[in-house]
């Protein structure tokens, strides 16, 4: 029985629903344009050149020249006339030394989802809770398994929805389930999954969404310990269903050896 918290009743009150973060009406393009151009930074760790952010990120070349001139104009990057290249200004170093600080200076968070990905050939993310939802902001994913930061699932009915709500109490879920609209009759079967979750340190189920490259996918989850960051955070991972369910222990004994590699200290 797959260890996954969904509603029973109302066929399809509940499909697990997944969401990209260009379908959000409400964000600001220029503002998240200019934060993919940093995290590009954090990964090339070095000066770019316009072409270069431009090509990463799929802007048009008129479009990144304008980004990046409002980026100087307000200091968050710096411009080097004679390379034509650009760097993250001393503005940031303050965010950045904080992060270093929660996350760690290596990034054990990215490390951890790289090399579990290359171990087991599968899609690796870590998630958030965000509302009703668990959005991934670090992911390692092969290339027939499209993912992207922001994305966002389900808190109920996804396994690292069920993982996230398997750490925490009774109360808490029966509030959240009365704002996700779940029938007071689903919920007790919803609690029952949960305490099978806390017992096993694992959910698992099927990946659910209108993606056509993630049907037929199954999923595992657990959560990582909450002192990393402040904020608790959920380790997945998806695969082919058979491939998964086939060496589920062993799967799940490889998260649990990444986590004490990662972040024994």
């Amino acid at each position: 029985m797959a260890l996954i918290a969904r509603a029973l009743s109302e066929q399809g009150h509940l499909a697990v629903r997944v969401r990209l973060p260009a379908e959000r009406r409400n964000v600001s393009r220029s503002a998240t344009r200019a934060l993919d151009v940093l995290e590009f930074f954090g990964q090339a760790r070095r000066p770019l050149r316009a072409v270069e952010i431009a090509r990463e990120l799929e802007m048009s070349p008129s479009s990144a020249n304008q980004l990046l001139k409002t980026m100087v104009d307000s200091a968050h990057l710096v411009f080097d006339a004679r390379e034509k290249t650009y760097f993250p200004s001393p503005r940031l170093a303050a965010f950045g030394t904080w992060m270093g600080q929660i996350f760690g200076a290596a990034g054990p968070l990215h490390d951890l989802v790289s090399s579990l990905c290359a171990r087991t050939g599968l899609a690796v993310t870590v998630t958030t809770p965000n509302d009703l939802s668990m959005q991934i902001i670090d992911l390692a994913a092969p290339g027939d398994r499209p993912l992207q930061r922001g994305l966002t699932i389900s808190l109920f009915g996804s396994a690292t929805g069920s993982a996230y709500l398997a750490g925490l109490g009774n109360d808490e879920v029966r509030r959240l389930a009365r704002r996700a609209r779940i029938p007071d009759g689903d919920v007790p079967a919803i609690l029952a999954t949960l305490e099978s979750i806390r017992g096993a340190g694992l959910a698992d189920g099927p990946s659910g969404g209108d993606h056509n490259s993630w049907e037929g996918t199954w999923s595992l989850a657990m959560c990582l310990p909450t002192h990393l960051a402040g904020v608790p955070c959920v380790l997945g991972m998806a695969g082919p269903r058979a491939t998964v369910l086939a060496s589920l222990a062993e799967l799940g004994a490889a998260m649990r050896e990444a986590i004490e590699m990662h972040f024994s200290r």
